[in-house]
């Protein structure tokens, strides 16, 4: 059987952080911007941290001119802002059926990393709210580049230098919850497997072009059965 490399998404895929990430966001773009864009789930889902925040000074009017510099402010107070309270939230919820699949990649000799739109350092606080940073070998983050189409090329420049050897983008198995990760994942020429929690999101990512949308990510032996043979 040949060894896949596995890139997990994080929310929504892996956790649910709850609401305060976005509570928190839009206090740091009240605090550096001046206002609030009010930021939905659609607003953030399946983006990288760097293009919701342009996403949101966009709406709020902030020119192209001042992008960057507010973009870097709104972050940082993001960021630091999480650090203090997230590991204090009773709201995070570990997705037990990601860990089953993560599980069943180790057990199998795959290889488990990320590929999320996190920047690296809100990645790590996030995981780390439930001990699960370790269980990954490498990543690639939205810090790596706001475009989520450019990170599958990273992760696996990445998994080459962990594995030692060559890899092509058929070797990486994208697992996620949106219609952004099965849009990268078939754009890439890597495999997706794609969990519908949102149920009004399926017509969205069949669409998208997913190997296979499942219900629940323990369904082990049908998603090893898709990544391996590349059939439904």
């Amino acid at each position: 059987m040949t060894k896949k490399v596995f890139l997990f998404d994080i929310d929504g895929t892996l956790l649910s952080p709850g609401l305060l990430p976005r509570e928190i966001l839009g206090r740091a773009f009240r605090a550096i911007a001046g206002g609030d864009p009010g930021l939905e789930l659609e607003d953030v889902a399946g983006l990288t941290d760097p293009l919701i925040i342009t996403n949101g000074l966009k709406k709020l009017g902030i020119g192209d001119g001042n992008l960057t510099e507010l973009g870097t402010a709104v972050l940082d107070y993001y960021l630091t802002t999480m650090r203090k309270e997230y590991p204090r939230s009773t709201r995070p919820v570990l997705h037990t059926d990601a860990v089953q699949l993560l599980n069943a990649v180790d057990a199998h000799g795959h290889c488990p990393a990320l590929l999320t739109g996190n920047v690296s350092s809100g990645a790590r606080i996030k995981l780390d709210y439930f001990h699960m940073a370790r269980r990954f070998k490498f990543g690639a983050y939205g810090d790596d580049s706001a475009d989520r189409a450019d990170l599958p090329a990273i992760a696996r420049q990445r998994a080459e230098e962990f594995l030692g050897h060559r890899l092509t983008n058929a070797d990486l198995v994208i697992i996620g919850d949106t219609a952004h990760d099965a849009r990268v994942a078939s754009t890439c020429g890597c495999r997706s497997v794609i969990v519908g929690r949102q149920p009004q999101w399926r017509p969205a990512i069949a669409a998208a072009g997913a190997d296979l949308i499942v219900d629940t990510l323990d369904e082990v032996e049908r998603i090893f059965s898709v990544v391996n043979a590349g059939t439904a």
